[in-house]
């Protein structure tokens, strides 16, 4: 009997939930907004949209801008290098061309003072300066 009381005020209390969202909902619909207002609402909301669009088309025009720079600079960088290459392999090729008279005197030579000096000409130097490779280019 106890259940029973129990379930029969469940339902009584869900059935006033009921009603008191039916009573709400009709107060809602009951107070609308104007038209004038909605339409001012509206117009509020568009330039607010309007300038989130125009804040994100800033934004990336100054990030395509800055990365445009860095390709640029990376472009300038790499035509340097490709000059200094140019140069590099044209002293290189003087320099065997150079050992090899060199090396072509050396065997025809006949004086021992003679062959040592040509031998600490002919000699590689020491590395004078350290070539550094960053590890992104060497992996």
């Amino acid at each position: 009997m106890a259940r029973t009381a129990a379930k029969r005020s469940a339902a009584k209390r869900s059935a006033a939930k009921r009603s008191a969202a039916k009573r709400t909902s009709t107060r809602r619909s009951r107070t609308t907004v104007p038209p004038v207002a909605r339409a001012a609402s509206a117009a509020a909301a568009a330039p607010a949209a309007g300038r989130n669009v125009a804040d994100l088309a800033g934004g990336l025009k100054t990030l395509l801008t800055s990365v445009e720079g860095e390709v640029r600079a990376v472009t300038a960088l790499s035509q340097r290098i490709d000059s200094l290459v140019t140069e590099l392999n044209a002293a290189r090729e003087e320099q065997a061309q150079r050992l090899l008279a060199l090396d072509a005197l050396k065997g025809s030579a006949r004086d021992g003072g003679l062959t040592s000096f040509l031998d600490k000409l002919i000699r590689p130097r020491q590395q004078r300066v350290a070539e550094v490779m960053p590890e992104r280019l060497t992996q």
